[in-house]
């Protein structure tokens, strides 16, 4: 009997030829100038969004077709993937916009703009050392991640550092790595009163100014899928943070990563509330749209922390997992505590103890995180979508 494994990578590997055939001949084929594809992870998110909204305001979509590429529908012009129609624009688009890799039937004829989605503190690409169930499984990694750095036109990224990260990560020319900013973090220059709009729309209540709020974004463990969950479970119930939380008027904002959505639901009480990607896709919302109002950003190794330096405050680390996911995943970027400038806590009672110290002194890390923010961020002016915009234009 032939191992699931085994039948995946065979899988794979059709795939990987499929799209291989797709790309040869849709080089033959005259695209559209003025059409442009979106692609993010979810849907309707991230970079991606932040650009497509920008063009709308510009008055791009009178002169262009803008175009999502989603796997539910969403309010705007969208085609559901795998349909006739999103084939046909596939073939005859000239521009693709995306954020979580460029799509592997790209031709040769099209221009990928690859916006990615953050600065990575765990490994990735080449760096990443992947055991590998058999050599089918490799072999189509290793393919895929050759025809990416060859089929990508441009790489959007924030400083000359993040270009030498993704240059060696994906062997990707340093000639096509643009500086120009991540596209999402624009939002972060708006106004805070904005932000507090926003996160008052999208849970119901008028009372947010009123709170400190500390927003949790955990990061996804590809290698134990449940192990978020235990760490959000065990902070939640937590007798001693909940009443910490509630003593000190503060909201604790809960977003899962997307791929541990499964084991939560939406819940929304008076100082705790888990936040979903379907909430935010019915407000029309990103995290973004109301970074600039959380006053604590507590994290584990989520690249959100490093777009959150444009705001300068507070960030908490919590890792009780730390060993584990060294050794599991791997970082990039090591000495872990020279990349995180904020307290750090590997328990409840230390996570209350960070919580407490950076309130108390939030200027404690202030000059760690102004020199972190100079290395990995070239921009900081609200800017960078419409550096991409202009990349569009002047072709």
């Amino acid at each position: 009997m032939v191992s699931h494994d085994i039948v995946n990578g065979i899988r794979s590997v059709a795939y990987d030829i499929a799209t291989l055939i797709f790309s040869t001949l849709s080089r033959f084929i005259p695209k559209d100038e003025r059409k442009i594809l979106f692609f993010s992870a979810p849907d309707y998110s991230d970079n991606a969004k932040y650009i497509y909204d920008r063009m709308l305001e510009s008055g791009f979509g009178n002169t262009h077709q803008l175009i999502w590429c989603v796997y539910s529908p969403i309010r705007a012009n969208h085609v559901i993937r795998r349909s006739r129609e999103y084939i046909y624009h596939a073939l005859t688009a000239k521009y693709i916009v995306s954020t979580h890799g460029t799509p592997a039937w790209k031709a040769g004829n099209q221009v990928s703009i690859e916006l990615w989605h953050g600065l990575p503190l765990k490994t990735i690409g080449y760096f990443a050392d992947i055991d590998y169930p058999n050599a089918v499984a490799r072999l189509s990694a290793g393919y895929r991640l050759r025809r990416f750095a060859s089929s990508v036109d441009y790489l959007i990224t924030t400083s000359e550092f993040e270009r030498l990260v993704f240059s060696s990560a994906f062997l990707i020319d340093p000639g096509k790595i643009l500086i120009f900013g991540q596209p999402r973090c624009d939002a972060l220059y708006s106004p805070r009163d904005s932000g507090v709009g926003v996160l008052c729309r999208i849970l119901g209540r008028g009372d947010i100014a009123e709170k400190k709020i500390l927003l949790y974004l955990p990061t996804f463990r590809e290698y134990d899928a449940g192990a978020s969950r235990k760490i959000l479970e065990e902070i939640l119930a937590s007798e001693k943070f909940r009443r910490f939380i509630a003593d000190e008027s503060l909201l604790f904002i809960c977003k899962p990563h997307s791929h541990d959505e499964d084991a939560f639901q939406a819940y929304n009480g008076e100082h705790i509330h888990i936040l979903l990607n379907d909430g935010l896709r019915k407000a029309g919302n990103t995290i973004y749209d109301f970074l600039n109002a959380v006053d604590i950003l507590v994290t584990d190794y989520s690249s959100a922390y490093f777009d959150y330096l444009h705001l300068n405050r507070p960030i908490v680390f919590h890792v009780p997992d730390i060993d584990d996911y060294r050794k599991q995943r791997g970082f990039i970027l090591e000495p872990f505590h020279d990349w995180a400038p904020g307290e750090v806590s590997t328990s409840i009672d230390e996570l209350i103890e960070a919580l407490t110290n950076s309130f108390t002194d939030q200027d404690r890390w202030k000059p760690e995180r102004i020199r972190l923010r100079r290395l990995v961020f070239r921009h900081a002016d609200g800017f960078a979508c419409e550096r991409v915009c202009r990349l569009i234009e002047q072709r």
